[in-house]
């Protein structure tokens, strides 16, 4: 075991922890900003209405999702001079509300005068772990439970993640002594909900006593708007992004002017024309944090002008065996040692990430078990099994693979559509839009390999006509020796309909000649060059989302083929070919 780790920084000056409750501290203000912006010195009547009403209620662990960062802050900082903590749903999805009430003693409504959804059974543990504050005056106890947050287990079940006020604390001033906020504004792109955004578009701006915002912030010219608006009072900005917002910030947002300082990204990969791009654009450093629900930050890098990441102060790693194991401060144990699920080398005094051991995926920003989505779609009778796959895509969307009897198999593009749109509405209970699966292939079976596990390759080879606009989806292919049966299906942006014909788009035939032998040369050996196509038969239209099967038989000289579907045959013919030697 070769460790290393970096030792720790003083925060800057000006920031206060949070058992200080800065909230409550008196500050000068810059100037006045819209209603849209949150601060500490607005915070206080809010934070006092909250406490009113939950003063005869139930105390211990409340339930607590808010999109307006106003109404979340206000809500969460009562909690805690109660002596009480939050569960953060990651989504307000009726599954997971319904899956986390009976963790809680109730849900934070929308406005202190509402009705609290009141859990029929609590959690006993935790509500009486909490530690009680006499008075409005009293600090928060470091080790006191702050807030819980939902996380994604790699074995699909989802999990909880607790965080003391210590371990919050310990993360923040980090953050203070590396990238102090003095005379800045935050504008957030994300999520409070989860670590991240809560530490960098909430806590970090509270602690400062600086003005922040965020839930319409995420759209670019809001955003830019935002930034205006503290310009003209004298601050510059820190934007809290994702990569998912940094790839589609449009080049023409007039933002010369909008004084962005830095920009902070995490909760996925961000690709280095990106953060070249944005830099550029914004004018200012983009800083990307790597780092977990359960961990915290871990480290951080600027892109731009390393790829390797650099250790938090205070983070401990051992990178042996291209395993990430670290002891940190922002843990419940910070003399224990924590695995990570990714794969690392060590660069220098950094490292860089390899890929993940388990079966998680990022997806705009949130972390997505693949095994519970798998499941999830599995409940449903129709569905034999189901296999998620991380495609690395620039979207970072999902692709998955359902396994289905043949006569439920979508045959045509509207009954796929109306299928697409049925098992988008059994996951929607448990997904957000943005996470959920874009790509979806349909098969009678999942390919095995020979040791009788998913066979990645072809999996993925199902998604192959995404970055090829002039191949057809292949859906497997079955055969031996001179007879091959492939199940191909006609993607609807195939570029080969643009022309063919306006109003009602076809495949042409010459294609569909190509296309054969194109996958003649792949499952049959020595095939020689082209000579020509005879014996040629268009009998029925192929239209954009049919789906196909495709024969080939080798012939002494050449391949035949033909194409059928549920509706019949749609061509055939024989393509004669030369022998290599000749």
């Amino acid at each position: 075991m070769t460790p290393f780790s970096t030792h720790a920084i003083r925060a800057g000056s000006d920031y206060l922890g949070l058992t200080q409750r800065p909230w409550r501290q008196p500050v000068q203000s810059n100037g006045a900003l819209t209603d849209a912006w949150c601060h500490a010195q607005t915070l206080g009547p809010s934070i006092d209405a909250w406490r009113t009403w939950l003063e005869p209620r139930p105390k211990g662990r409340w339930l607590l999702f808010a999109t307006d960062p106003g109404t979340f802050t206000a809500a969460l900082l009562a909690l805690w001079e109660s002596g009480q903590s939050a569960l953060l749903p990651g989504d307000d999805r009726p599954a997971t509300l319904e899956r986390l009430l009976p963790l809680v003693v109730g849900r934070i409504p929308s406005a202190p005068t509402a009705t609290p959804t009141v859990a029929g059974t609590k959690d006993n543990t935790a509500a009486t772990s909490r530690v009680a504050l006499s008075s409005t005056d009293a600090g928060l106890p470091l080790e006191g439970e702050a807030v819980v947050l939902c996380t994604s287990g790699s074995t699909g079940q989802p999990s909880l993640a607790a965080k003391s006020f210590r371990q919050l604390d310990e993360e923040l001033s980090r953050h203070a002594s590396l990238w102090p906020l003095t005379g800045r504004a935050v504008i957030s792109q994300v999520s409070h909900q989860h670590i991240y955004g809560l530490l960098t578009g909430i806590l970090s701006p509270l602690c400062h006593n600086v003005p922040f915002c965020g839930n319409d912030s995420r759209y670019p010219e809001v955003m830019a708007q935002r930034a205006s608006e503290s310009s003209h009072i004298g601050l510059t900005n820190r934007l809290v992004t994702s990569p998912a917002q940094l790839s589609r910030l449009p080049q023409h947002l007039a933002l010369e002017h909008q004084r962005i300082t830095d920009v902070f990204s995490s909760g996925a990969p961000l690709a280095l024309t990106d953060a070249m791009r944005c830099e550029q654009l914004l004018n200012a450093p983009v800083i990307e944090i790597y780092g977990s629900t359960e961990t915290g930050g871990i480290a951080y890098r600027q892109q731009s002008r390393q790829d390797a990441w650099r250790p938090f102060p205070g983070i401990e790693l051992d990178l042996d065996d291209s395993t990430l194991r670290l002891r940190s401060p922002f843990l419940p144990h910070p003399d224990q040692w924590w695995e990570q699920a990714d794969r690392v080398e060590r660069d220098g005094e950094g490292f860089r990430l390899l890929g993940r051991r388990d079966r998680l995926a990022k997806v705009g920003g949130k972390r997505i078990s693949l095994t519970a989505l798998e499941q999830r779609l599995c409940e449903l009778q129709h569905v034999d099994d189901a296999r998620c796959v991380d495609l690395d895509l620039r979207d970072g969307r999902l692709g998955v693979v359902v396994a289905m009897a043949g006569d439920a198999l979508p045959q045509e593009h509207e009954p796929r559509r109306r299928l697409i749109a049925s098992l988008r509405e059994h996951l929607g209970a448990a997904l957000e839009p943005s996470a959920m699966p874009r790509y979806w292939r349909f098969v009678e079976a999942l390919p095995l390999n020979p040791q009788g596990k998913h066979d990645q390759a072809a999996l993925r080879r199902f998604f192959d006509d995404l970055t090829d606009d002039r191949q057809p989806r292949w859906l497997g292919a079955q055969g031996q020796d001179t007879q091959w049966h492939l199940t191909l299906e006609v993607p609807e942006r195939l570029r080969y309909l643009e022309g063919h014909f306006e109003g009602f788009p076809l495949v042409p035939g010459v294609v569909l000649v190509q296309w054969a032998i194109q996958h003649a040369r792949e499952v049959f050996s020595d095939l020689g060059r082209f000579r020509g196509v005879d014996r040629l038969k268009f009998q029925k239209v192929v239209r954009p989302g049919q789906r196909l099967t495709l024969s080939l038989q080798r012939r002494a000289d050449g391949i035949g083929f033909t194409y059928d579907s549920a509706q019949g045959r749609h061509a055939s013919g024989r393509v004669r070919l030369e022998a290599r030697d000749e």
